[in-house]
């Protein structure tokens, strides 16, 4: 059986010792598996290819058969791991806490257990357990 602990285990394998990492690995009914990868300076299709290849060469299609799609978050997707707010360092991102509170500001560093984001001239240390969804905010200026 397919799972995400599996997909997750082989891919950690593969990115071992660089920059890319692993954002996200979700496995639907019908073993359709998407995986998210990034690094600080953005991902290539070339390394989602070698990923994509890592992975089928590691699973046995006369076992069991599937559909893969491996690719970048995408630039408007919610941030999942820590790098992802480290890559954004010096970014405006968009902070809904849990209680349903919405912030924007400039992401001024990346601690062990949260962010400082500059938000009408004050940091503002927001834990990450106090973060429901943090994101990018895309301008076209």
């Amino acid at each position: 059986m397919i799972t995400t602990e599996l997909i997750t285990e082989l891919i950690a394998q593969h990115l071992e010792g660089g920059d890319v990492f692993l954002v996200e690995v979700v496995v639907r009914p019908g073993n359709a598996i998407r995986v998210h990868v990034d690094s600080p300076d953005g991902i290539a299709i070339d390394e989602c290819v070698k990923i994509s290849r890592f992975v089928i060469d590691s699973l046995d299609r006369d076992e069991e058969d599937y559909a893969l799609e491996v690719s970048s978050p995408g630039l408007g997707g919610s941030f999942k791991v820590k790098q992802q707010y480290e890559k954004n360092v010096g970014r405006d991102i968009e902070v809904l806490y849990t209680d349903g509170i919405k912030v924007k500001g400039k992401l001024v560093s990346v601690e062990e257990n949260g962010i400082v984001l500059l938000v009408n001239g004050d940091d503002e240390e927001i834990g990450f357990e106090d973060i429901k969804t943090a994101k990018t905010i895309i301008s076209f200026n």
